[in-house]
C-alpha cells in the first residue's frame, strides 16, 4: 500500500485545548496506538502548539490532558473580582498572568529540551510583534532551517500562546516579542499542507490531514455588533471580535487547504456546542468537566474510521538535518 504523507493539524482555543487532549488521549487508549508513531509533521497554533510540542518530545497524551485538568484553573483562574469591573480592566491590561503560564509550560516541556529534540517534524505559529509578521517554528527538516530547531521548547510554546487581551506579549530571551500564531493560523490546516508541498515535496494527492479544532458554535454577527461601533464590537458580554476572528480563520483556512489538495484529502473533526459555548480562559470545574467529556465522547464515535485511515503503517523514518 501506497501510505499518504499524514498530518496532524491542532488548532488555537485556550483552555479548549482540553477537548483536543481528551480526544487524543481517548483515540490512543481505545485504539493502542500513538499518534507519534504515525504521523508525518504535526503542526500546532496557540494551545494546539503546546500539545503539538509535548507530542514532538514524546510527553503522553495521558499526560497532556492531565496538565489541562489540573492547571487550567491556575492558567485562567476566575478570582473574586466582580465580572462587570474585570471587563473594564481589560481595556488596559492583560487578562492572565504570562509568569504563571510560563512556569507550568516549563513544567510540562521541560526547560532545556529545544524544538530540535522532537521525534516528529513539527510547525508552531507564532506571530513577530516587532516585525509585525506571521513565522513558523519548524524542526529541522528541511536544509532551509537553521535556527528554530535550538530554541527551548517552552518559548516556542509561549510564543505561539501569547494571545492578545488574555496575555501580554511574550519576551524570548533575545528579547523578541511575539504573540500567538492564533491571529493569522489559528487553525493551521493550511500551514500543514503548505508545509507537506513546499517543503517535503509531496504531490498533492499523497496528503492526507486530520485536523482537530477545539470545539465551535453556530456563529453570526448580531445586529447590535454589525451596526455598533468599537465598544459594542469589543464588548467582553459578545466577544464578537474574538468569535469572529477565529471562526473567519478556520473557515478560510479550511476552504483553501480543500481546494488546495482536496476535500477528501482533509479530516475535520470538531464538535458544535450551543451558541455561547466554551469561553477560551473559561476554566470552571463544569466547563473543564464538559470540554473533557466532549473530546472523549468524540473519540469513541470516530475511533474505528481513525485506526483504518491513519494508523496502519508507521510514519516515515526521519531524522534532522544536519
Amino acid at each position: 500500500m501506497n501510505q499518504k504523507f499524514r498530518v496532524l493539524s491542532l488548532s488555537g482555543g485556550g483552555v479548549r485545548g482540553l477537548y483536543t487532549a481528551s480526544f487524543l488521549a481517548e483515540i490512543e487508549h481505545l485504539s493502542g496506538k500513538k499518534f507519534a508513531d504515525h504521523f508525518d509533521l504535526i503542526v500546532g497554533t496557540s494551545t494546539g502548539g503546546l500539545i503539538a510540542i509535548a507530542i514532538g518530545l514524546g510527553n503522553s497524551v495521558a499526560s497532556i490532558r492531565d496538565f489541562y485538568k489540573n492547571n487550567g484553573a491556575t492558567i485562567f483562574p476566575a478570582g473574586i473580582v466582580p465580572r462587570f469591573f474585570k471587563r473594564f480592566r481589560r481595556i488596559a491590561y492583560p487578562i492572565h498572568d504570562n509568569a504563571v503560564l510560563e512556569r507550568l509550560i516549563k513544567q510540562c516541556v521541560g526547560e532545556e529540551r529545544t524544538i530540535g529534540d522532537s521525534k516528529r517534524p513539527l510547525v508552531i505559529n507564532a506571530f513577530h510583534a516587532a516585525g509585525g509578521k506571521p513565522v513558523c517554528f519548524k524542526t529541522r527538516h528541511h536544509d532551509d532551517f537553521k535556527k528554530d530547531h535550538s530554541r527551548k521548547a517552552w518559548e516556542v510554546a509561549m510564543a505561539t500562546s501569547a494571545a492578545p487581551v488574555f496575555y501580554r506579549a511574550f519576551q524570548a530571551e533575545d528579547g523578541t516579542d511575539w504573540i500567538d500564531g492564533g491571529v493569522w493560523a489559528n487553525c493551521p490546516v493550511l500551514v500543514g499542507a503548505i508545509e507537506a508541498i513546499d517543503r517535503f515535496g509531496k504531490p498533492r494527492d499523497q496528503i492526507d490531514i486530520l485536523s482537530i479544532g477545539t470545539t465551535k458554535t453556530p456563529f453570526s454577527i448580531d445586529h447590535g455588533a454589525r451596526c455598533g461601533g468599537a465598544w459594542r464590537n469589543v464588548s467582553m458580554k459578545n466577544r464578537a471580535v474574538v468569535n469572529l476572528l477565529m471562526e473567519a480563520n478556520r473557515r478560510s483556512a479550511m476552504f483553501m487547504a480543500q481546494r488546495l489538495i482536496g476535500p477528501d484529502s482533509i479530516l475535520e473533526i470538531d464538535r458544535d456546542v450551543d451558541k455561547g459555548g466554551y469561553e477560551m480562559d473559561d476554566a470552571s470545574p463544569n466547563a473543564l468537566r464538559d470540554l473533557q467529556a466532549l473530546g472523549e465522547d468524540d473519540a469513541k464515535t470516530h475511533v474505528q474510521s481513525l485506526v483504518a485511515r491513519y494508523f496502519q503503517a508507521p510514519a516515515a523514518p526521519w531524522s534532522p538535518m544536519v
